[in-house]
């Protein structure tokens, strides 16, 4: 830093160069041409090299003056262009959302265009996690998670899910439910029709890591138990598992509402009596201190809309 030339040196400099003329870098800068000119001849000694050629009527950068000039030139480009980012970013509002894996792809991702030509001025970041959300400084403004609230009791398919590490201070607004629906393709169940529950032994089931009790709670909510030798496809998550379906591997169980997202055109036959309750339901989890933030609480009012037509 102690070799950096004077500011003012460098403004009297770029302005003379630019305007060749100490004169009109003068009025540009509102000082007189003698300052002006004092601050050049400064810089040069600074630099121990002649930066202009003096001739009688005019002057004219020296080969070092017209290298020096140009990387100024561009010092003080980027330091302008640094000053408008900071104004841009200052303009703008953004937000991070965590949402687990099969809700952004199959539910979130499709919708998010809609918002962002709405909210061109929000910026929305979003982080795809199973954990339980975690909204210490720093982290996450919003999460969508699946489960039971603390101090509820409900009927239905267990879930076995932490929604938050901390719940003081967290708002939960509901969804939608969260039901889980038995689905194949319509050319393996011609091969092989699934009418009742004994049925499904003869196809293998697509389990997803996820939820990786859901088939056996299924069953046992339906009276039956997981047998040691059906056969099973492992899928991560549920866009994938709900793909091996599409493809005639085997009968998925999803939430009907990623299932719904996954095939509008319900190419994949619902099995039995349709979605199966689980214990839980769907949530956007907010910290209490960022509920009211002008970005999260637009995102939010959007979110419900779009979960409530999802719904219904």
């Amino acid at each position: 830093m102690n070799k950096l030339p004077p500011l003012t040196a460098l403004r009297a400099f770029e302005a003379t160069a630019r305007l060749l003329s100490f004169t009109a870098a003068a009025e540009e800068l509102h000082v007189t041409q003698s300052a002006v000119s004092r601050q050049v001849r400064a810089l040069e000694a600074h630099l121990q090299h002649a930066l202009f050629v003096r001739l009688t009527r005019r002057i004219e950068l020296t080969p070092q003056g017209q290298s020096y000039y140009q990387d100024v030139r561009q010092a003080f480009d980027q330091i302008c262009e640094a000053g408008n980012r900071l104004n841009r970013r200052r303009t703008r509002a953004s937000l991070s959302l965590a949402v687990l894996p099969g809700v952004a792809a199959l539910w979130l991702m499709p919708r998010l265009e809609t918002f962002w030509r709405d909210n061109k001025h929000i910026d929305v970041r979003i982080v795809v996690a199973t954990d339980a959300a975690d909204f210490r400084p720093g982290q996450i403004d919003m999460a969508i998670q699946v489960g039971v609230l603390p101090g509820t009791r409900s009927k239905g398919l267990p879930l076995g899910r932490r929604m938050a590490v901390d719940w003081h201070g967290l708002r939960a607004d509901p969804l939608f439910p969260d039901a889980l629906v038995a689905l194949c393709h319509d050319r393996l169940w011609r091969r092989h029709p699934v009418r009742s529950i004994d049925d499904l032994s003869r196809h293998a089931l697509i389990h997803t890591a996820i939820r990786p009790q859901a088939w056996h709670d299924w069953l046992s909510e339906h009276g039956a138990r997981l047998a040691s030798n059906q056969a099973r496809i492992e899928c991560s998550q549920y866009a994938m598992a709900l793909q091996a379906a599409m493809n005639g591997e085997g009968i998925a169980l999803a939430p009907s509402v990623l299932a719904d997202s996954f095939d509008p055109e319900r190419r994949l036959r619902r099995l039995f009596d349709g979605p199966t309750p689980s214990a839980g339901q769907y949530y956007l989890l907010t910290p209490a201190d960022r509920y009211d933030a002008a970005p999260v609480r637009r995102f939010r009012e959007w979110l419900l809309g779009q979960a409530q037509a999802s719904s219904a």
